[in-house]
C-alpha cells in the first residue's frame, strides 16, 4: 500500500491499520504480531505483558490470543474485560493502540475448534505444573521432560486441554500513529454500540 494511500486519507488510514494486523497473522516475523496487552490488576495497577496475536476478524473488528486459564491476566479480564493493545512496527514507523474488550472462551467451540488445528508440541505449553506464575525454587519452564517434537499423551492431552483458554478482543476504539519524516500523522477511529464508525484526525 503507497504511502500516499493513507497519509492525508481517513479511510486509508484505517486501511493501513486493518493490513498491519492481518500481516501479523499471516507473517510470524511481524512485531505487531506480539503487542503489549494491559488490563488492571486486582490492585488497580495497570498490568502489561507482549502476547501473541492467533487469529482476525475484520468484519467483526476482533482478534484472538492463547493462554493459560490459570494465568493472571485471564483473572484479570474476567473482572475488567476493557482493555488495550498497543503494537508498534518500527519499519516504517507505525504504532497502533487498541482499546478493546476482552471475553475469556474456556471449553467451547472456539477454544475446541482452536486446540484441533494446535500442533502436538504445542499443546504441551499448557501443561505446567504449577501454575504459570508460580514461584519456583529452581529455574524450569514447569513441564514435563520434553522437547520441540513431544507429543502430549492422551491424559496430558485433556491435562492441556483443561488448561487452554482463548481471549478474543473486540476492537472499540484504534488509534493509528505514523511517524515518517515528512511529518507525523495520527488518527482515532471509534465503533458505537451499533457498529457505527467515527473517524477525527488527532495532533501527533
Amino acid at each position: 500500500m503507497n504511502e500516499n494511500d493513507f497519509y492525508d486519507d481517513l479511510s486509508g488510514a484505517l486501511e493501513r491499520s486493518w493490513r498491519l494486523l492481518e500481516e501479523a497473522i499471516e507473517n510470524p516475523t511481524s512485531p505487531v504480531r506480539t503487542p503489549v496487552l494491559i488490563s488492571v490488576g486486582a490492585d488497580g495497577v495497570a498490568q502489561g505483558r507482549t502476547v501473541v496475536l492467533r487469529g482476525i476478524n475484520r468484519q467483526q473488528r476482533q482478534l484472538q490470543i492463547y493462554t493459560d486459564v490459570r494465568s493472571a491476566k485471564v483473572a484479570q479480564l474476567r473482572a475488567q474485560s476493557i482493555c488495550s493493545l498497543v503494537a508498534y512496527q518500527p519499519n516504517p514507523m507505525m504504532q497502533l493502540r487498541l482499546g478493546v474488550d476482552a471475553t475469556v472462551n474456556y471449553n467451547n467451540a472456539i477454544t475446541y475448534e482452536a486446540w484441533a488445528v494446535m500442533p502436538g508440541p504445542n499443546r504441551c505449553n499448557y501443561l505446567t505444573d504449577p501454575d504459570p506464575g508460580s514461584i519456583s525454587v529452581q529455574a524450569t519452564d514447569g513441564r514435563p521432560v520434553i522437547n520441540a517434537e513431544s507429543m502430549p499423551t492422551h491424559a496430558e492431552n485433556e491435562i492441556a486441554y483443561s488448561h487452554f483458554a482463548v481471549i478474543v478482543f473486540t476492537i472499540n476504539q484504534l488509534e493509528w500513529l505514523y511517524l515518517p519524516r515528512r511529518g507525523h500523522r495520527r488518527a482515532r477511529f471509534v465503533w458505537d454500540a451499533a457498529g457505527s464508525l467515527k473517524s477525527d484526525w488527532l495532533i501527533p
